[in-house]
């Protein structure tokens, strides 16, 4: 007959989890400390003693003598009925040395200091998440339920006007095209498509990222002006190879404001097309973008995601000494960085 450690009841006071997350933390690594604290626990009875269990030790049913030998199998069965024997006999004595006791008394005083921090702040959080994304559910319901709701005549006029505003941008631009220029270094689709350049640019990193506060029109617009932009980047659009240029710029900015892969694929589906159309005997500027822009556009795609990683090994544009650099390369590199 062996006595075993007794087996306790665990009952976790709610109002006692601010004082035990004061306690001292150093005092758990001593036995003097530990012994205090479950002392508390006995004494607010938050550890209930359960009875002593008494466990009877039987050793394995050993064969009397016999005349005839026993077999192999028998004999390894006699054996491993010994060594479990012996195991629990060896755990029996352990678990009743003072090391086992004092570990087992700091196993408990951590479990009480854990539960009263995980009860006072884990779970507060979680219930502060879940009120966050109910509240985010409703204002998305309500975003949705406007949009639903039928337009006054206001929304109308003003739908109408940027709708014919965009149309007629649209139609001066392709019409500058094709007159010839005013005098040196003047442009008007140039400039319109620089000065969409500087404003997208000064924009905070993913401005355009949560379309579900976007109104629709906002949208229609920004399909619009894409679906624009990327007739401009084609060689055979009108536009000069200036203008093409920074459409394929804007095009990029807007991609990455946006923040959806989507739009980034899009955008390195129209470099490789614009850059397909360019012969390679050319000796042209046809097939490039601005150096800089592309790789401040990807600098700040990699801050906004957070990334620490080392990537210095990933392959980056060459640099022409124009300050340029090929769509094609252009487009393999921010396919590498959006897809590994």
């Amino acid at each position: 007959m062996a006595a075993m450690i007794p087996p306790v009841k665990l009952k976790w006071l709610e109002h006692l989890n601010s004082s035990w997350i004061t306690e001292d933390s150093e005092s758990i690594a001593t036995r003097e400390g530990v012994s205090l604290l479950y002392g508390k626990l006995l004494a607010n009875k938050e550890v209930v003693l359960l009875p002593q269990q008494v466990l009877c030790l039987k050793g394995p049913q050993l064969p009397d003598f016999e005349r005839e030998c026993l077999s192999c199998d028998e004999q390894e069965h006699y054996l491993d009925a010994l060594l479990a024997s012996q195991l629990a006999l060896a755990k029996t004595v352990c678990s009743d040395s003072p090391f086992a006791t004092a570990l087992r008394k700091r196993l408990l005083v951590l479990q009480r200091v854990f539960y009263a921090l995980s009860n006072k702040y884990h779970d507060k959080g979680k219930v502060k998440q879940q009120q966050h994304s109910t509240e985010n559910t409703l204002g998305s319901a309500d975003l949705q339920a406007v949009s639903e709701r039928p337009r006054s005549s206001t929304d109308a006029l003003i739908e109408m006007g940027v709708r014919t505003g965009l149309s007629l941008l649209f139609a001066l631009l392709r019409q500058s095209w094709m007159l010839p220029p005013a005098g040196p270094g003047i442009n008007l689709c140039n400039d319109v498509i620089t000065t969409a350049i500087e404003v997208v640019g000064s924009l905070p990193p993913l401005s355009l990222a949560n379309e579900s506060k976007i109104p629709s029109m906002g949208l229609d617009c920004l399909a619009q002006v894409t679906t624009f932009l990327k007739g401009v980047s084609m060689r055979n659009s009108g536009a000069d190879v200036v203008g093409r240029r920074l459409a394929c710029e804007l095009l990029l900015g807007l991609a990455a404001q946006r923040g959806s892969l989507r739009y980034l694929l899009e955008w390195v589906e129209m470099a490789l097309a614009a850059s397909a159309s360019v012969s390679s005997q050319e000796e042209t500027q046809e097939g490039l973008m601005g150096y800089d822009c592309f790789m401040n556009i990807l600098m700040q795609m990699r801050r906004s995601l957070g990334s620490s990683a080392d990537r210095s090994q990933w392959r980056e544009p060459t640099r022409t000494p124009d300050g340029l650099c090929s769509l094609y390369e252009a487009a393999l590199c921010l396919f590498e960085e959006v897809t590994l």
